[in-house]
């Protein structure tokens, strides 16, 4: 009787106490999400304001990178980009003058390609007008912007070539050809990204595939990809079960599938298939819904890869890269 009795305080104990390390640990980020997400006091930092300003400039080469543009899309959008830069100019320009110049670029690229479709946009040409006015004509020309050709000779040609040639060749494809991933080709990259190295070799990472309509209903359910939802018929939603992780290794799980993830994508990439990541960074409520996909509450989703055989022909952003 004592010796249960003994047994059952210190499993009591010790829930107490996981229970605690939780709290404080998720305390603790809660702490770091307030002093340094994005959302918060965007202007004010300088980083933050370049990290959003990166993300609202992706935005523009996304649109131009579609099979169909849709006529003078994005002039909102582009507007808005041109009101937050007139700002960070105010705020930080004499801190990192180099950082407009992507920016720049890409805006440019837009008016250019705008213009030659017959779409009227003075009120956009004149307000970056005026702020090149008041960078006294900053020189941004030589960056490289917008959207480029691309092909599928080159990109078969270089895929396998050497690592090198793996990584260069890559990029975000948002159309695909219309025919279905066979089963061999999945498994085949799925077996080459089972190499991903994972915390004490667990390897918590898995995989749903969806194709067709269930492929698309995915697609429509992460909202980012308006204008091309109906062009990725086999999407894989990456995932990490939480059941593979101790109570300290708390993130620990994003960390093996995002290795995971990229091993994935590569994987693909080097069998000569098109991919684009898409984001699931959204809140409880919204990663709730994905109950409908039958994904099981253990496992929190990490990516979905949209992917499909290459065209002949096709358009992909440039997404220019920092040095390093």
């Amino acid at each position: 009787m004592i010796k249960t009795l003994k047994l059952l305080i210190r499993k009591s104990l010790e829930k107490y106490y996981l229970r605690k390390i939780f709290m404080l640990e998720a305390y603790h980020f809660f702490k770091l999400l307030v002093k340094y997400n994005a959302s918060i006091n965007t202007d004010r930092d300088i980083a933050k304001m370049q990290y959003t300003l990166l993300r609202e400039n992706h935005t523009i080469e996304k649109g131009l990178s579609m099979r169909n543009p849709r006529k003078g899309f994005g002039q909102k959008k582009v507007l808005n980009l041109l009101i937050r830069l007139d700002k960070y100019v105010t705020l930080y320009y004499n801190k990192d003058k180099e950082f407009v110049d992507y920016l720049l670029s890409t805006i440019h690229y837009y008016i250019t390609y705008t213009k030659q479709t017959g779409v009227d946009i003075s009120d956009i040409e004149l307000k970056f007008n005026t702020l090149l006015n008041r960078l006294d004509n900053h020189t941004y020309k030589n960056i490289v912007s917008g959207i480029k050709p691309e092909t599928k000779e080159h990109i078969l040609s270089e895929c396998n070539k050497n690592f090198e040639s793996l990584l260069y060749s890559r990029h975000s494809l948002r159309y695909f050809e219309n025919t279905l991933l066979t089963k061999e080709v999945l498994e085949k990259a799925l077996s080459l990204a089972q190499q991903t190295p994972s915390a004490c070799n667990r390897q918590g990472w898995k995989t749903h595939i969806f194709q067709g309509e269930n492929s698309h209903k995915l697609i429509e359910w992460q909202g980012g990809c308006h204008g091309f939802e109906d062009q990725v018929n086999t999407s894989i939603l990456v995932t990490t079960d939480l059941r593979a992780f101790l109570f300290y290794e708390v993130h620990q799980a994003y960390v093996d599938g995002g290795l995971y993830a990229m091993n994935l994508i590569n994987a693909l990439h080097s069998l000569g298939i098109g991919t684009i990541p898409l984001s699931v960074a959204f809140g409880y409520d919204k990663l709730d819904n994905l109950s409908q996909f039958d994904i099981p509450r253990n496992e929190i989703p990490i990516v979905i890869i949209g992917a499909g055989y290459i065209l002949d022909n096709f358009n992909v952003a440039v997404s220019s890269r920092k040095k390093y």
